[in-house]
Formats: C-alpha cells, sequence, structure tokens
C-alpha cells in the first residue's frame, strides 16, 4: 500500500511540475475577450467570446494554424485568425473562397450544421451564412461564407517574412485584409480551447483541439 502510494504521488508531482514548466516556459493561456463584437463574430463558427485557449510561444506555426497576434489597430490588444499566406503566395480571395497561387481548396466539403445565423456587429443586423469544412497544410477547420452579398475580391503578394492571416468567418472578417500581413515573429499557434464560456463541466466546448 505504501509502495504504490508513493509511485502515485511522485507521477503526480513529476506531472505537476511539468505542467508548471510548459506554463513558465512554453504555454501561455488566454481568454478571449467579451467586449469586441467585431472579433467575437469573425471567430465564428471555430471560438467564442469567453473561450479559455492555450497559446505556444517560441514555436513555428504552419498554413492552416490559428494563431494570436498583437492587434496592430490597438495597442494592448490582439487579433486571431488563420495563417493563411506564407512569403511569396500569390493570395486571392474572390467570393469570400481563398486561393493560394490560383488554385482553390479542393477539399471544401459542407459542415454537419450549413447554416449559421450571425449578427453583424457594424449593422447589428442577422446575417445567414453558409458554413464549410476546409483543409490548408494540415489543419481542418469550418468556415463562415455569405451566399450573395460578398465583397470585392482581395488580390496580394505575401511580403517577405509575413504572413497574410484569413477570419474562420470569411464575410465579418477581422484579419490582413483590415490590417495588413504581420510579422509572425509576435505571433502565438493558439492550440487548444481549455473550456468555454460556461466553464469546464461544458462537455461541448471543454478540451476542443484547434489546429
Amino acid at each position: 500500500m505504501g509502495f504504490w502510494f508513493r509511485c502515485l504521488a511522485w507521477a503526480t508531482g513529476l506531472g505537476a511540475m511539468t505542467l508548471l514548466a510548459l506554463y513558465v516556459f512554453a504555454i501561455d493561456l488566454w481568454r478571449v475577450p467579451t467586449d469586441d463584437p467585431q472579433l467575437t463574430a469573425s471567430i465564428l463558427p471555430t471560438l467564442a467570446a469567453g473561450d479559455v485557449v492555450a497559446t505556444m510561444r517560441h514555436f513555428p506555426f504552419g498554413r492552416g494554424n490559428l494563431v494570436r497576434c498583437p492587434d496592430p489597430q490597438a495597442v494592448g490588444r490582439y487579433v486571431l485568425a488563420r495563417a493563411i499566406g506564407e512569403e511569396g503566395d500569390a493570395l486571392a480571395i474572390e467570393g469570400e473562397t481563398v486561393m493560394i497561387d490560383g488554385h482553390r481548396n479542393s477539399s471544401i466539403r459542407p459542415c454537419d450544421t450549413e447554416r449559421r445565423t450571425v449578427t453583424d456587429p457594424s449593422s447589428g443586423e442577422d446575417v445567414d451564412l453558409e458554413c464549410t469544412s476546409e483543409e490548408f497544410g494540415e489543419s481542418r477547420f469550418e468556415a463562415l461564407h455569405a451566399r450573395s452579398g460578398t465583397e470585392s475580391p482581395t488580390r496580394t503578394k505575401v511580403e517577405k517574412g509575413k504572413w497574410f492571416l484569413v477570419s474562420d468567418n470569411r464575410h465579418i472578417h477581422l484579419d490582413s485584409r483590415d490590417f495588413g500581413q504581420v510579422d509572425p515573429g509576435a505571433c502565438q499557434h493558439v492550440f487548444l480551447r481549455l473550456f468555454g464560456e460556461k466553464g469546464v463541466f461544458d462537455l461541448a466546448t471543454r478540451l476542443t483541439v484547434l489546429w
């Protein structure tokens, strides 16, 4: 009994020390703000205001990863979007569909819930959006698009040492179309949602891998 108790105590202590070391040296915890309607709309359907997420410091990210970067337009705040276009890419967004070097994503499929209603913070009106499941790089995620009333096309060449970010909500966005290309050295990979605004007992939002 004493032997197994000591083993359990040792394993628990080692696990706690490992988690502490990761928190100190590699991982940040961050709660998505609840006072920024534009950010809240832009991160749908992947995240929501009040979600607590884990980000990785000092680790490179790849195409399709969700990243948190300092907001170029508001000191002390952050933006949250997908790293889609990297250095040298010819990126275009037409009809709210992203193309890299003239190629559309070939793996677009409908989501389990194909339609979502989102409130546009600029007008206060509800907008019906279509949801698709997409892949970029090794990341698979859901994105929202408008069926009509899309923006004028965006076409750009990603600059040296920069990334072009694209919101999962392609229609009500807060991404490089709004604030320009970003320095990846200032960004962190958002890889896990620990729990949502309702807390750790909400199974639907607890421990969600975000890529």
